[in-house]
């Protein structure tokens, strides 16, 4: 979970980069998200502040989650290196949320996205996916 939590930061510090360059947060941004899902759960508008407060919550639990998962199926390729194995989380992930997010509604359709905002999520799956599998090797290794 902490190995999650250390990927899902250094995610963080790619949103920096990654909005700014787009000049919008993208469709699949936490507080978009956040925003979507919420906002039908309680059947009223959030403002921006608990959108904000519930993306971070999400992320909290999202990326720990994401981690512990990976530590449960990680030995199926131990002997696999460091940037494969991350990689592997990453392209995982991506597939997870190209499953989830039109399933829960939780993004406008894929279809409207940008290329560049297609290629930033594959970016970030991917960052994501190492920063993890990093923390999670430097945790493990006595």
């Amino acid at each position: 979970m902490v190995a999650g939590a250390l990927g899902g930061g250094v995610l963080r510090a790619l949103v920096s980069v990654r909005n700014p360059s787009l000049g919008h947060p993208p469709p699949y941004a936490a507080r978009r998200i956040a925003h979507r899902l919420v906002s039908r759960f309680l059947r009223r508008d959030l403002s921006k502040q608990e959108a904000k407060d519930w993306a971070w919550t999400m992320r909290a639990v999202y990326g720990p989650l994401l981690g512990l998962a990976w530590g449960v199926a990680r030995p199926s390729v131990a002997r696999w290196p460091l940037v494969p194995r991350g990689l592997l989380l990453g392209l995982g992930v991506l597939a997870f949320e190209h499953v989830a997010f039109p399933l829960l509604r939780a993004t406008a359709p894929m279809n409207t996205w940008t290329g560049e905002e297609h290629a930033w999520l594959v970016a970030q799956t991917a960052v994501f996916g190492v920063a993890t599998e990093a923390s999670l090797r430097a945790l493990a290794t006595p």
